[in-house]
Formats: C-alpha cells, sequence, structure tokens
C-alpha cells in the first residue's frame, strides 16, 4: 500500500518506509530483487500453511484500527513490524499534514537516567507508560546531534539547535519531524542579547493543538522563558516567530484543550495566554486565608480530563509547615471548587511542568498526595494534612542508582535537572 505524502521529513525512517534510495549499482539491485523475490516466497508460505500472515489485507486492517484505537502507537508500530504482509496493509503511523492527533503517544514521559549525561548528548532517551510501568529506550539518529531537548508536550519531543536555534518537534517513536524557523532573531528583538544567554538555554515550550483531524488543525508551538513577560510562538509554514507581550512573570503553564493557561507571581487570576485573550479572572483563586499571592506558589495541573489549581502556601500554627490546597478550575463558569480528595491521583508539582499519575499503576507512589520539590522532594497528604520530606539527591551521591519512581517523576517535571 502507498504511503500517503507528508510534508514531514524522516530522521531516520523504520525499515520498508521513508523516499526509496538511489539504484545503485548492479549487484545492489540484484539484491534488492532477490529480497523481495524472498520476501514474496515467505507470503506464499505463510498464505499456504495458513499463519498469521495469511490474514487477509482487510481483517488486518480492522485489527489495526481497533488496536489504533484502543491501544498505543507503540502497539501500532508492533502490529506492523509483525510480517511484511501486516505492514503492507496498514498505514505508516502519520495522519495528514503529520498533526499526529491519533498517533501521538499518550500517558508516557521521558526519564532521566542521573548519570550526568544530557539525553540530547547520550542521543537516546528512556520513556516511562504512567498507565502500565513500561519502559522503552529509544535511540537517536546521529542527524540529531547538537540539538537540545527543551520539553515533551503532547507526546512530541521539542529540540531546538545549538548553534542555529532551528526548532524541531520530533515523534520520538516514528521518528518524523518538523522543523519551525530560527527562534533567535525574534528573541533577541523582544528579550534583548546582554546576558540572556542563560535564560535562552532555560526556554521551555508547549504544543497547543486544536482537537480532531480536520483539513485545517494547526500544531502551534508556543516557547517562554524564565524571568521575562515575553512569549513566542510559531506553527508549521510561518517564516519567522511572533511574540506575546505579558504585564506579568508566569509561573506554571498548562497546556489544556487546545489552549494555553498560565498563573502569574503576585497575581490572583488564571490567565489564557494563547491564543491571545483576556485575562481569565477566576472567582478568588487563592482565597485570603492561604495567605498574599506573593507568599503562594500556585500550580495548574490537567487529572482525568480536569483542570485543578494547586496552591502551595505556609500554615503557621501550630507548627510552621507547607500545605497544599486542591481546587477543581470550572472554566464554563468560571469558579472554583475546593478538593479534598483526589482518590488514587497523585500530583507532581515541578518549576516546569505538573503531573498526575495513578498510585494504583504505580505500587510505590502514595494516592490522595502530592509531591512538591523545592531544594528536596515534600510528600504532602491530603488526607492527614501532614508533609513529609526526603531528599531528592544528596550532594555526594546524587547519581547513585537506584532512583525511585518519585525521583524520575518529579525530575521529569523540573526538566533543568536533564
Amino acid at each position: 500500500m502507498e504511503e500517503p505524502p507528508v510534508p514531514f521529513a524522516h530522521a531516520a525512517a523504520p525499515i520498508g518506509e521513508g523516499t526509496p534510495a538511489t539504484i545503485g549499482t548492479a549487484s545492489e539491485t540484484a539484491r534488492r530483487v532477490g529480497r523481495s523475490r524472498d520476501r514474496g516466497k515467505r507470503r506464499r508460505i505463510a498464505e499456504e500453511s495458513g499463519g498469521w500472515a495469511s490474514l487477509p489485507g482487510d481483517l488486518v486492517r480492522l485489527v489495526a484500527e481497533r488496536v489504533r484505537l484502543d491501544g498505543d502507537v507503540i502497539d501500532y508500530i508492533s502490529l506492523r513490524a509483525a510480517c511484511s504482509g501486516w505492514r503492507s496493509s496498514t498505514d505508516f503511523p502519520r495522519s495528514p499534514q503529520e498533526q499526529y492527533h491519533y498517533f501521538r503517544p499518550g500517558g508516557w514521559v521521558a526519564l532521566c537516567d542521573g548519570d550526568q549525561t544530557r539525553p540530547d548528548d547520550a542521543l537516546q532517551i528512556a520513556f516511562f507508560k504512567l498507565s502500565t510501568g513500561r519502559r522503552l529506550r529509544v535511540r537517536f539518529p546521529t542527524k540529531l546531534r547538537g540539538y537540545r531537548i527543551v520539553s515533551f508536550s503532547g507526546g512530541l519531543l521539542v529540540l531546538v539547535h545549538k548553534r542555529f536555534s532551528i526548532v524541531r518537534l520530533l515523534h520520538p517513536f516514528t521518528r518524523s519531524y518538523l522543523d519551525l524557523p530560527s527562534i533567535a532573531p525574534t528573541f533577541r528583538i523582544v528579550v534583548g542579547v546582554k546576558d540572556k544567554k542563560e535564560c535562552f538555554l532555560r526556554m521551555n515550550a508547549a504544543i497547543c493543538t486544536t482537537s480532531g483531524a480536520t483539513p485545517d488543525a494547526s500544531v502551534d508551538v508556543v516557547a517562554w522563558f524564565p524571568g521575562e513577560k515575553a512569549m513566542l510562538w510559531a506553527k508549521p509554514g510561518d517564516a519567522t516567530w511572533n511574540a506575546i507581550y505579558l504585564d506579568v512573570e508566569l509561573q506554571s503553564v498548562l497546556a489544556y484543550r487546545g489552549r494555553l493557561y498560565a498563573t502569574a507571581r503576585d497575581s490572583a487570576s488564571i490567565l489564557q495566554v494563547y491564543p491571545q485573550s483576556n485575562i481569565f479572572a477566576v472567582d478568588t483563586p487563592i482565597p485570603d486565608e492561604l495567605g498574599p499571592p506573593s507568599l503562594c506558589r500556585s500550580f495548574l495541573v490537567e487529572s482525568n480530563d480536569h483542570m485543578l489549581l494547586a496552591v502551595r502556601h505556609r500554615v503557621a500554627l501550630p507548627n510552621t509547615h507547607t500545605a497544599v490546597k486542591i481546587f477543581d478550575v470550572d472554566l464554563d463558569r468560571r469558579q472554583l471548587t475546593p478538593v479534598s480528595d483526589i482518590g488514587d491521583r497523585a500530583l507532581f508539582l515541578g518549576k516546569d511542568k505538573c503531573l498526575s499519575v495513578s498510585a494504583k499503576h504505580l505500587p510505590s507512589i502514595r494516592g490522595n498526595s502530592v509531591y512538591t520539590s523545592e531544594g528536596c522532594v515534600e510528600l504532602y497528604s491530603l488526607s492527614s494534612d501532614c508533609p513529609e520530606s526526603y531528599y531528592l539527591y544528596s550532594k555526594t551521591l546524587w547519581h547513585t542508582r537506584p532512583f525511585t519512581i518519585a525521583d524520575h517523576l518529579i525530575t521529569y517535571c523540573n526538566h533543568l535537572e536533564w
């Protein structure tokens, strides 16, 4: 089955995919013809023996469609790798204009090995499936050397070239990628160049995708920088990056239902920062009893398709300690509802992103709890209102294995640790 043309290049296409190679010598052509004959012979033998490889193409497509809808992109790729007949009967896992709406990895997080080697320098990265505990190490082609991993958003890796500052979106499992224009020219205009190298290296990004696989669906990349009151965004086909100027410094950013929301320092409002909109004011997001906004830290996290606001604040009596209050955000009514129990969910609150996981799939994680990191990992139980602290890394043994799952997930939420 002929693969549909898409505007994406392939960093290292899987066997049987990608553009045809240029015909070389006569011996190479002969070997190619011989391999084709061998595949045809194996196909005939399988059909005669009635094995799995002899399944009719329409039946294979029905099974693949069910795997695509109910399973994971890795399961779909594994199905296609079973034999050449199954691969030829199914589509390569990409959608028109490489929107990946159906084939983006869901529920995976990227892990840092903690061996003091950044994944982009090692050209490999480990992924962890939260719902099953499955771990998969992915190796990248050498042509990606020179890129820095900025974020893992929407199932895609966001990379930036260290020299030319070209931003690349990479599907970690199919290795399909899309290049966006260089972000440095717009960064210099908006932020400036003096003493901004460290700020640029701390760049963070999120992918906002319109729902559905319609022809006008878009993949927009929004980038921001710590300490700066501006954001940059671009989409495929743009010649340059566009700027969004803000009046506040962002604190916690969440991509939710195709939009980008954020909390800000010294502010009691939730902002919709992309697409540009007026300030989205939620009624009393930080109650007065929690203290002024300048003494609190607010986090946005998606949990079970709901947006939650977690407010980390200080409690003075009877003993001074840190506490966390959870609110369910109703975007339609613009209201907050206090949440005292999140069931088996555990929230991980980080400087760069937040995460919600199910404790029933991860025995070492405590349900109805919140994990935060401010120099050390602090575990706060919503049922007992009692915080517990332990150090993520010690000064002398920070690279010593093994790490706990909590350590890995906290590191994922603080991507500068990479």
